[in-house]
């Protein structure tokens, strides 16, 4: 007898990943037999001040970064997007060859070689956890570290960093904000309360704590936490991002084994079809 593979038939399933970026997430879920739910958790914006990159593209350029850490697509365009608007693109291409280049995953790793950067490091795991691996086998006491990244990263990856005796700096490239869109909360309020989303998809702990910001405008954390309880299965991507909904008191459903958005929609349709 042939055995099909777990599907989301029926199911609708939220993303929260921010205007523009949750289309390719969406196909995969239309092509297990989903529907996919657009409910952008995360408002990205550049930010103006051209210093901090002009900076960071001179220490590469001098060659004293042992290390680059770039955590998410977001990071890569905003870096060149800021080092394009100072006409210093060829500059960080070239600084950035100078160092030994980490992308968290391969989404991230694609993004960079699309602007013709060799990425020298990929961790097994895609999540901090999996870069500190990699790091302590290479002993980064004494080693320069920059990571650019958002405002809102939390800074457990930098204090890790530190702590092993690395020379650790972030370098802001975005914000990410809180959207704005009162229809779209609204909306997103009345379906969940309505039993008509079936599963939230998280892809970071500051997707998880904005969507629960955008929520308690609407009702009580208590109340969320029993319409979740029964109508709504939570899956995060990562163990940072599960910590962050435990940190709220949701429970996490499920974590895929790897941090990938299709892992995670594939772990989900495991997930229902065994419970």
């Amino acid at each position: 007898m042939v055995q099909t593979a777990p599907t989301l038939k029926g199911k609708t399933v939220a993303l929260t990943r921010p205007i523009g970026q949750a289309e390719e997430a969406g196909q995969l879920i239309k092509d297990k037999g989903g529907i996919p739910y657009y409910i952008p958790a995360i408002e990205i914006k550049s930010l103006s001040n051209p210093e901090p990159v002009k900076h960071f593209i001179t220490e590469l350029q001098q060659g004293i970064v042992d290390y680059v850490i770039l955590m998410s697509t977001n990071g890569v365009k905003h870096l060149f997007t800021a080092a394009k608007n100072i006409n210093q693109t060829r500059a960080l291409q070239e600084g950035l060859a100078k160092s030994s280049v980490i992308g968290v995953g391969p989404r991230t790793a694609q993004e960079l070689e699309a602007y013709g950067v060799h990425v020298d490091i990929i961790p097994e795991k895609y999540s901090s956890d999996g870069l500190l691996e990699v790091l302590t086998a290479k002993e980064v006491a004494g080693k320069i570290i920059r990571i650019p990244r958002t405002t809102s990263a939390a800074p457990t990856l930098r204090n890790q960093l530190t702590a092993m005796g690395a020379d650790v700096q972030e370098i802001y490239v975005y914000e990410s904000g809180l959207p704005i869109d009162e229809a779209l909360k609204n909306a997103f309020y009345e379906d969940l309360s309505n039993g008509r989303i079936d599963a939230i998809l998280f892809g970071s702990g500051l997707s998880a704590k904005n969507i629960f910001k955008m929520l308690t405008e609407k009702t009580t954390i208590d109340q969320l936490r029993n319409i979740i309880a029964k109508n709504v299965t939570i899956i995060a991507i990562g163990p940072t991002t599960a910590q962050a909904l435990q940190e709220l008191n949701i429970p996490v459903d499920v974590i895929p084994q790897d941090y990938l958005f299709e892992e995670a929609l594939s772990a989900l349709a495991k997930h229902w079809t065994t419970t």
